[in-house]
């Protein structure tokens, strides 16, 4: 093995050991954003609706929402592992259960380690003047969306995005489009080359 693959599994091992408490909601979850189940679809497109519905009829600054959301983070932190073992203390943990909680501690894993390398990239090595222009006109289109559309829609709807992205891909519904797209195309071309003909 090489010093990075060493140093990768010793991050899933320290993540693992520190998401132990809530592995049970962390499996849950995971289920949930996957559509286990078919309605898991609705509940996730639902839960975030009500809770961006709620965020938008209260209309909180912004210091007060990151405060109380902070504020969550501590308490959940805090009260979450001593209710865990009362609810799912008898639930006996088998091997598909670690399987799954291996696997998304390995997706956060794999998903840290490209953030880094994207920080990196981008804010640590030397950039050519193209690169430069293509960012910055990238980053002023996102600035005047931000400045048009509503910023609370906007991450709403990034939000729904990323909540929906795991079960998306894991039906294979990317795939599914991508194939009648292409079938699409191709039945134009027969008929223009019929056409041509």
């Amino acid at each position: 093995m090489t010093t990075s693959q060493v140093d990768q599994k010793r991050a899933l091992n320290k993540l693992k050991h520190d998401l132990e408490p809530f592995r049970t909601a962390i499996v849950g979850a995971y289920g949930v954003l996957t559509w286990e189940k078919q309605y898991y679809a609705g509940v996730v497109f639902g839960g975030i609706s009500v809770l961006y519905l709620v965020l938008w009829y209260l209309d909180l600054s912004l210091i007060t929402l990151l405060s109380l959301l902070a504020l969550l983070r501590i308490v959940l932190d805090y009260v979450f592992p001593a209710v865990s073992r009362l609810l799912f203390g008898g639930i006996n943990w088998d091997g598909d259960q670690e399987a799954k909680f291996e696997d998304v501690c390995g997706q956060v894993c794999s998903l840290k380690a490209n953030i880094v390398m994207w920080y990196e990239y981008l804010f640590k090595e030397r950039k050519s003047t193209v690169f430069v222009i293509i960012i910055s006109f990238g980053l002023l289109a996102l600035a005047w969306i931000g400045a048009i559309i509503n910023n609370l829609l906007l991450m709403y709807l990034a939000t729904l995005l990323i909540a929906m992205w795991p079960g998306l891909q894991d039906k294979d519904v990317f795939k599914a489009i991508t194939q009648k797209v292409s079938k699409i195309i191709n039945e134009k071309i027969q008929c223009g080359k019929r056409k041509i003909q």
